[in-house]
């Protein structure tokens, strides 16, 4: 990413119907839009003046709204829809972090050029490339830590913000419970579609075997915490 001299507000329209037109033809282009937004609120270019362009209309609305008709096709542009409200959104936390200066001169559109960095090196890693979050998820990620900071973040943190966040592994005993649940339902008929229902002793039997080795892992659980550990009460019979 470089960093301009200067940025103007058309510059910046122009930029965002240019790029909404590329992301229309299947390019990724939105990580390149909320970096030139970032950009342009670095160099003052826009901000979060709230009527700036009209009544409730901000840089934020308007770039979104070129950006969005740009890609889509579209003639309307509706700020409150669910998609259109997220990118208004979005322009405004680079906007936010375009105008952090607790980093001093050049910052933090630096940091944000070397967690771009970072990204594109550990995509190149066939390792490392499977478990990355997106760019444009990267950047947002990065700005609405940052803008909450008083310092910079460091290397080693923009590194681990390049990564999706990974589930924490279930236990066996979650799995037995979710299995136990689904296996209720089905057999009182409140399952997810509201339609099926299985009451044959069969699935009867699965539930009482899941809730029996369920007592056991507690009982288990007991066995190793001490005295102190909670009893089985809470697992139905």
């Amino acid at each position: 990413m470089s960093i301009p001299n200067s940025l103007s507000y058309d510059q910046l329209s122009k930029d965002m119907q240019a790029l909404g037109t590329d992301a229309g033809r299947g390019t990724d282009t939105q990580v390149k839009a909320f970096l030139r937004v970032g950009e342009g609120s670095y160099h003052g270019a826009i901000d979060l003046n709230t009527n700036k362009h009209g009544l409730g209309l901000d840089d934020a609305t308007k770039l979104a709204e070129t950006y969005y008709k740009s890609r889509t096709g579209a003639t309307v542009f509706n700020a409150k829809a669910n998609n259109q409200s997220k990118l208004i959104s979005c322009f405004r936390t680079m906007i936010r972090v375009g105008q952090w200066q607790g980093g001093g001169q050049g910052e933090p559109l630096q940091t944000i050029n070397n967690l771009m960095n970072a990204w594109m090196k550990l995509r190149k890693d066939p390792t490392q490339s499977k478990l990355l979050d997106d760019a444009a998820n990267t950047l947002l990620k990065y700005a609405r830590a940052q803008i909450k900071r008083t310092t910079l973040i460091d290397m080693e943190e923009l590194r681990d913000m390049c990564f999706r966040k990974q589930p924490e592994p279930r236990t066996a005993e979650a799995i037995l419970e979710s299995a136990r649940k689904q296996l209720q339902n089905l057999y009182d008929g409140k399952s997810a579609n509201n339609t099926a229902q299985d009451r044959t002793p069969k699935t009867k039997a699965a539930i009482d075997a899941i809730t029996d080795r369920l007592k056991e892992v507690a009982q288990e659980k007991g066995a190793a915490q001490g005295p102190a550990a909670v009893t089985t009460g809470s697992i139905a019979a």
